[in-house]
């Protein structure tokens, strides 16, 4: 009983010389230091401790809240993380809108690795043989949201849209996003008596941009106009804006013209690969381990004969550079997406048609 007086007595005359205004916070300090030191010294105790303990309390006091979109995040790396290639398979949809002449709201299927086996005829001659078809099964879905009327009917290749990415589970939680904001066709066809003039559109491009659930910036795929205007090509940039990857084929005549590949066999007897290259040298780079020694691309392939001539769908697959990100495997999955809604989708490159 006499120390704890001591004590109390020692706490008040230190306070009104040191903290004239003490706070809340101070006084449960000053208590918790002064109580148990009945045998220490006074002094020592009051003078030593207040500190720590006053920063210790209150942290310890809550518990730490998780930052927004962390578990999304970590499931964007749980499924991305490990695969080298996806297989991104559109599905027939809207032949009613088609033949209207509206376009239908596109819909992919994504599965990890090869997921067909006749791949092998046109993927895998002379580098070792295809890996077992769809050795991931279906890792995602993709169905694009954008409004019917108008910009599906009468401007369907400069629409605004969005893409959100589900992984197919109980709950469909979305992986990540893709947003394409409103922009001008990549070219311009001109009907006239003498022919058709093709015009490449050399401003507002479409670009596509890929969010995490949070709604932050993981990456961007930004359709290119240059010198070389009739060659498809994007280039991607990390989520500070700067350049990653150039996406194109190979080219010929000094680089004005897209060059086409031989198949061995099967399938599409011909098709363009779009490499994807340093952004400054332009060189082709290494694709990891699982793309059996392919270099990094992005390929359309050929989705057989009933897809190919009832419907518009098309099939690809991405293989992705070595030791990457999953937020940089995001934003090829833009890219892969922007292709398709550029060069493949419309079959003109998503142009504008004018009648003169």
């Amino acid at each position: 009983r006499r120390a704890a007086e001591r004590s109390a007595e020692t706490g008040l005359r230190l306070y009104p010389m040191a903290m004239p205004t003490a706070t809340a916070t101070e006084m449960t300090t000053a208590t918790a230091t002064a109580m148990p030191s009945a045998t220490a010294t006074p002094m020592t105790t009051t003078t030593t401790l207040p500190v720590a303990t006053a920063t210790a309390m209150p942290i310890s006091a809550s518990k730490p809240t998780a930052p927004i979109g962390v578990p999304l995040s970590e499931t964007m790396e749980r499924v991305l993380g490990p695969l080298d290639v996806v297989s991104v398979e559109q599905t027939p949809r809207g032949c009613i809108q088609e033949c209207l002449g509206c376009s239908a709201r596109s819909e992919f299927i994504l599965y990890g690795g090869y997921r067909e086996g006749r791949m092998s005829h046109n993927i895998f001659s002379g580098v070792g043989g295809p890996p077992a078809a769809d050795s991931f099964g279906q890792i995602g879905h993709m169905l694009e949201e954008s409004p019917f009327f108008p910009d599906r009917c009468f401007w369907s290749g400069m629409r605004k849209l969005q893409i959100p990415i589900r992984v197919p589970d109980q709950n469909g939680e979305e992986m990540m996003s893709l947003t394409k904001d409103f922009s001008l066709p990549t070219h311009c066809i001109v009907h006239g008596d003498n022919g058709d003039l093709i015009i490449p559109m050399c401003c507002c491009l479409p670009a596509m941009k890929t969010l995490a659930p949070d709604g932050t910036v993981a990456g961007k795929a930004q359709y290119v106009c240059d010198q070389y205007l009739f060659v498809p090509k994007i280039k991607t940039y990390d989520a500070d804006g700067n350049k990653q990857y150039l996406v194109r084929p190979d080219t010929c005549c000094a680089g004005c013209c897209p060059v086409c590949e031989c198949g061995s066999g099967g399938g599409n007897c011909l098709y363009m690969p779009f490499y994807i290259r340093d952004p400054i040298t332009k060189a082709k780079l290494e694709a990891g381990p699982g793309a059996k020694g392919l270099p990094a691309q992005i390929r359309n392939l050929w989705p057989g004969m009933k897809k190919e001539c009832c419907t518009s769908a098309d099939h690809y697959f991405i293989a992705f550079p070595a030791g990457i990100s999953s937020a940089t495997k995001g934003a090829l999955l833009g890219a892969t997406a922007l292709l398709d809604f550029t060069v493949f989708e419309e079959k003109q490159g998503g142009c504008l048609i004018v009648q003169w």
